[in-house]
């Protein structure tokens, strides 16, 4: 059977969609900034209000735990210094405006607070999906999809319970029910 230059030019096609789909990590928003009077308490407030988290605020709530603050003047900056510290994925496409989803935030937050990880985590490193069930088995996170949403309250909480173990090494007897 021979190909027709039908065949020929949709397998061309087909290949260049597949090449385009493999390319570096897209960024969207890279000089998207945030309210500059947006310190801890007033960053907690307006957060816990918003129904759902933007990846850009997100970013914000995960330097403010590692450094006490938040240096970096926008979103681009947010992303460099997470990623040079693993707190974010190489291959990840990022946009200010999207929003943050439990797989991705379970994944910072494992990251983040250097909780131990299972057998899965062990072997094959952490994913958004095995961060998530780690998290969920530790008490970290609430029960849920990778792909959902993030509330503002869900983050404040999950930020919290972060910072908590990742200063402390174990979670409130109040957050994790053990005593």
């Amino acid at each position: 059977m021979h190909a027709t230059a039908g065949h020929r030019a949709l397998a061309a096609a087909v290949a260049a969609m597949m090449l385009a789909g493999c390319g570096a990590p897209q960024i969207t928003g890279g000089q998207a900034r945030l309210p500059e009077d947006d310190g801890s308490p007033g960053y907690l407030d307006r957060i816990s209000a918003l129904t759902d988290v933007s990846e850009n605020d997100a970013m914000r709530g995960f330097l403010m735990i590692l450094d006490g603050e938040e240096a970096a003047e926008d979103f681009q900056q947010r992303i460099e210094a997470l990623k040079q510290r693993g707190i974010v994925g190489a291959n990840w496409s990022f946009d200010a405006d999207r929003p943050l989803t439990k797989g991705r935030l379970a994944y910072m937050a494992y990251q983040a607070s250097g909780v131990g990880g299972g057998v899965i985590l062990t072997l094959t490193g952490p994913s958004q999906r095995y961060c998530l069930r780690e998290l969920q088995y530790q008490g970290i996170m609430a029960q849920g999809l990778p792909n959902t949403p993030v509330t503002g309250m869900e983050f404040v909480a999950v930020l919290t319970r972060t910072d908590t173990y990742r200063r402390t090494g174990e979670l409130p007897a109040v957050i994790s029910g053990r005593q």
